[in-house]
């Protein structure tokens, strides 16, 4: 079954992030369900999922915003639970990034620092230089949230989970709601913040995660379906596979249909061709054989590689069928 495939690579790691066989109920709903990973210092994860899979619930008891049911919620080897002080060392971006729109982007800065501690005057000169820096925000800095962009919203929002420099960065849904220039911003800007630091980002974009994060756990009702390196999964054994073809000849899409293995063809306009195939056999040498026998001429072929879509819609979906 689809769902036997996980291969848990977090069992070899040198943990700075572990949870072990968390669950989390509310009432009679189970949102989480014996969840298991250690995640290593300096790794970018992302957490995906389909909506309601237990993402955003994972991350708050992560953040130590909510507690597990059951099970444990390690930092660096300890109870987040039982050592409260931990939380110090994790920076955390809701999903709805809340931010106070009355304020300026300095007000809102200042206003977290003594949320945080952070009362030296010396120390909060330096705090702010390294956020502002950092997410760069300085052209906004004095103008209340309201005006700002939902680019520089982001921008705001990551500013106040970096403030104490923590060693965990929790990200939920970073580039939710943003334009396709403003979500390569805020990529770059969590590659950057990434370098020197471990990075969970919640998402169901994964075309964004597959070119941020190294390493993917796949979650679905409240349960870790896969967890391994993109690489890895996109090798995950598929049903089905997609052939294209460019092809001039007579009667191409008839024969097409009638080789063995083929599941599906489209025809598209200028020649162009679509097999859904068996994955378990390269049907191209049987195209190019039959092409030879009908005198037609092959323009290009090519079998597409698998996605990380491809991987999580199967992993996803067999698991709601059943």
């Amino acid at each position: 079954m689809i769902c036997d495939y996980i291969f848990n690579v977090s069992k070899f790691l040198n943990s700075m992030i572990e949870l072990s066989q968390v669950e989390k109920k509310f009432d009679s709903l189970t949102a989480v369900e014996d969840i298991s990973f250690k995640i290593k210092k300096g790794e970018i994860v992302g957490l995906v999922g389909p909506n309601g899979a237990g993402k955003t619930t994972t991350l708050r008891m992560i953040a130590g915003v909510i507690p597990p049911t059951s099970g444990k919620v390690l930092i660096n080897g300890k109870n987040l639970l039982k050592n409260y002080k931990l939380k110090t060392l994790i920076g955390f971006l809701p999903e709805d990034n809340p931010l106070y729109n009355n304020m300026t982007v300095e007000e809102f800065l200042n206003f977290w620092m003594e949320i945080k501690g952070i009362k030296d005057p010396e120390e909060q000169k330096k705090t702010k230089d390294f956020v502002v820096k950092s997410t760069g925000i300085a052209s906004v800095y004095y103008r209340p949230i309201n005006q700002l962009s939902k680019g520089y919203r982001q921008r705001v929002g990551l500013s106040q989970a970096i403030l104490t420099k923590p060693d965990i960065l929790l990200l939920d849904e970073p580039t939710e709601g943003l334009d396709p220039n403003q979500r390569q911003e805020i990529k770059k800007l969590i590659e950057k913040l990434g370098k020197n630091r471990t990075v969970i980002i919640a998402s169901h974009v994964l075309s964004e995660i597959s070119k941020i994060a190294s390493r993917v756990i796949i979650v679905n009702k409240g349960k870790v379906v896969a967890d391994d390196k993109i690489s890895k999964l996109k090798q995950f054994k598929a049903s089905s596979c997609l052939i294209e073809a460019e092809i001039n000849g007579n009667g191409v899409l008839t024969k097409l249909k009638q080789l063995s293995g083929v599941i599906k063809v489209e025809a598209l306009k200028n020649n162009y061709y679509y097999l859904t195939a068996d994955a378990s056999k390269d049907l191209r040498e049987d195209i190019f054989k039959l092409a030879k026998k009908n005198n037609w001429i092959i323009l290009t072929m090519f079998k597409k590689e698998q996605e990380l879509e491809d991987v999580f819609s199967q992993l996803t979906q067999e698991k709601k069928d059943e």
